[in-house]
């Protein structure tokens, strides 16, 4: 009984070390690549300067064609806007921009509406995708944040890398094996960071008597971005996304908005509610690069 038991530690041990060993491959494999956001910028972007940065959940991502801005404008930015996050995840990404030794002189926000008045009580849906990155103590210390259990087996890769990988394996180890043999393949986002909702509905149809909403720009991570712009010399805007059913139409004057809630009034230019199709995209990019134009001057 005793020799079996011995037997089967021994292969518990070997497993948890081969499990972890392929764990820190996969990790390895997707920091080097350009599969999501964080690793993307690190390993893609040989541009250090840049004139203004996006930085947002899926709003951010499908409204904003930085593509567009940069024609109109003739400056170049980057869209660093993470589907399904908020502003705590974003401050994330500033401290991951900024650890690239990168520099902007803007940096437009760009989260879900009420994101600017809600505190994040656990790590984001996405957050994951920062996990290469977990020997960097600003990346271990978000995660240590919080006190799910998301939050403590992402923590806890820091030193044994199979608990992250293998709670979140199909967003880790099954791209990892995608960026293995392409390296350069990018998760639906394009060669600056932008991606686009289809055009669906075309039909015309007026938008009328929308819900108006106070924000009072809460968010203790916002506070973050703030002061670490400040540090850095770059110009925070906090961006207002188009919606269908609801304006923003009050609030604070600590920052500087542009609210473009309401631009949009016929609904064959939104894919639904808070988001706008390819229409709506190129629409309020252009009214975007007009708005942002001052900004450079």
């Amino acid at each position: 009984m005793v020799e079996f038991l011995k037997k089967i530690g021994v292969l518990l041990i070997g497993f948890f070390l081969i499990g972890n060993l392929m764990s820190f491959g996969s990790l390895w494999v997707l920091r080097e690549g350009s599969f999501y956001k964080p690793s993307f910028l690190a390993t893609s972007i040989k541009r250090n300067n840049f004139d203004y940065i996006v930085l947002g959940t899926s709003t951010g991502l499908t409204t904003l064609n930085t593509r567009h801005i940069d024609a109109l404008t003739h400056k170049k930015g980057i869209n660093l806007s993470v589907d399904d996050t908020s502003i705590s995840s974003q401050y994330l990404m500033l401290q991951h921009f900024v650890a690239q030794g990168k520099t902007t002189k803007i940096c437009v926000l760009a989260p879900s509406m009420v994101s600017y008045d809600t505190q994040d009580l656990n790590v984001n849906a996405n957050d994951y995708r920062f996990l290469p990155y977990i020997n960097r103590d600003y990346v271990s210390n978000y995660y240590k944040s919080f006190s799910s259990t998301e939050s403590v087996l992402l923590s806890g890769s820091r030193y044994v890398p199979l608990l992250g990988v293998s709670y979140y394996n199909a967003e880790l180890f099954f791209p990892s094996l995608l960026s293995l043999i392409k390296p350069e393949r990018r998760n639906r986002f394009d060669a600056q960071g932008n991606y686009t909702y289809p055009n669906q509905n075309m039909d015309s149809k007026l938008i009328k008597n929308r819900k108006e909403i106070h924000l009072k720009f809460k968010n203790e991570a916002l506070k973050k971005i703030k002061a670490l712009c400040d540090s850095q010399g770059i110009q925070l805007i906090c961006y207002l996304s188009p919606m269908q059913s609801r304006a923003v139409t009050a609030f604070p004057s600590t920052y500087t908005v542009i609210n473009h809630t309401a631009v949009l009034n016929d609904v064959r230019y939104f894919y639904d509610d808070i988001h706008v199709n390819t229409s709506g995209r190129q629409i309020i990019s252009e009214r975007f690069a007009g708005d942002l134009r001052p900004f450079f001057n």
